[in-house]
């Protein structure tokens, strides 16, 4: 590991630990969501900066500003003009990110026993959410809840499945693999936080724990993606 991702890690891991804390004592104050909203801004601006050896690494480039773009409609503005309005955009914004990390992590793309296995967790965390959400949406909203669910759901099965496609480094996969998985575990919290008529309009500090304690790892996790100098197997590698 790196100097970059070392310091990554090192930062934005404890500032994790503070928005859990931070959501339990001053829960839904405005302050803590702008802290939150220039967290993500700072992950961003990092994945800027580093030097980027990979087509890979530009495409979780582009997916982490957008996810930026995605929090500013999600976070920042449903924070400071107290609007719903803005959720489709922020949406929009997201379903891009995860395209985009889809095409990243694709290479090598197979279909076997680890894949199948894979879709596993996928499904059985998905489902029972999306039951719940389904019977308290209707209409366009609930098409296109199962759209976003749809490309979240591809987006953390092809993240897992890197493990087994043999194009990026195992420690690299692996962590591409739990990054998948926090994105999915964060935005079926944020499903359930919006949807779910007993949590919507509604600060409940454990599910933002979730949604917040899966959100920044999962991302700090790309940004280390993004600085990592051997991030495939050469076929070199393989001889």
């Amino acid at each position: 590991m790196n100097k970059v991702q070392k310091l990554v890690l090192s930062i934005f891991l404890p500032i994790t630990a503070l928005f859990i804390v931070l959501d339990n004592i001053f829960p839904g104050a405005p302050l803590v969501n702008y802290i939150k909203f220039v967290t993500i801004i700072t992950l961003f601006l990092i994945a800027l900066r580093i030097n980027k050896t990979y087509p890979e690494q530009r495409l979780l480039t582009a997916a982490m500003f957008l996810v930026m773009i995605g929090d500013l409609f999600l976070v920042f503005c449903k924070t400071f003009f107290d609007s719903g309005k803005f959720l489709p955009f922020g949406v929009l914004s997201f379903s891009i990110a995860y395209l985009l990390v889809v095409f990243a992590f694709q290479r090598n793309f197979k279909t076997g026993r680890f894949e199948a296995v894979a879709a596993l967790p996928v499904l059985i965390i998905t489902i029972p959410v999306v039951i719940i959400l389904l019977a308290s949406v209707s209409g366009f909203l609930k098409f296109g809840l199962l759209i976003f669910i749809a490309i979240l759901c591809y987006c953390t099965w092809t993240c897992i499945c890197t493990v087994s496609r043999g194009y990026f480094v195992p420690k690299s996969s692996y962590r591409i693999a739990l990054a998948g998985f926090l994105m999915l575990i964060c935005d079926l919290g944020v499903g359930l936080s919006s949807f779910y008529p007993q949590f919507s309009g509604t600060f409940v500090p454990l599910l933002k724990n979730i949604i917040w304690g899966s959100y920044i790892p999962a991302w700090t996790l790309i940004v280390v993606t993004i600085a990592e100098k051997n991030l495939i197997i050469f076929p070199e590698a393989e001889l």
